[in-house]
């Protein structure tokens, strides 16, 4: 998911797992995660703990999930809103889990989340 919308706006997906991204003055921060259990996972979380406040940045969520509506993304909304980012849209789609879901995210899912980008680009005025 991470890939696809990161390919429509031109940019670089990062996995926050692997490596902690400087985002000092991005004019926009994607953030996205998979569903845990109603929480985020927690180098998500740290990473959203250690962000720097920005009043100046706009942000934007996306989550995946076993249901239909994963909590993760009002956390991730929350967590940036304290930091002073204006979230300005958020994209959310079934996920794998267990045995339920299976094949997602699909290219339909897929198309989705780079329509999604393409209107991020729209709202920031690129």
């Amino acid at each position: 998911m991470a890939e696809a919308i990161a390919q429509e706006l031109g940019c670089e997906a990062v996995d926050v797992k692997k490596e902690t991204p400087d985002v000092s003055g991005v004019e926009l921060l994607i953030v996205g995660s998979g569903q845990y259990v109603g929480k985020l996972h927690k180098t998500l979380q740290g990473f959203l703990d250690r962000l720097q406040p920005s009043s100046k940045s706009k942000a934007a969520v996306f989550a995946t999930a076993g249901g239909p509506d994963p909590k993760c993304i009002y956390a991730m909304e929350e967590a940036l809103e304290t930091k002073g980012y204006k979230v300005i849209s958020s994209f959310k789609c079934r996920g794998q889990f267990l045995f339920f879901n299976r094949g997602h995210p699909t290219e339909d899912d897929l198309k989705k989340a780079k329509a999604f980008a393409s209107d991020l680009k729209k709202k920031i005025g690129d």
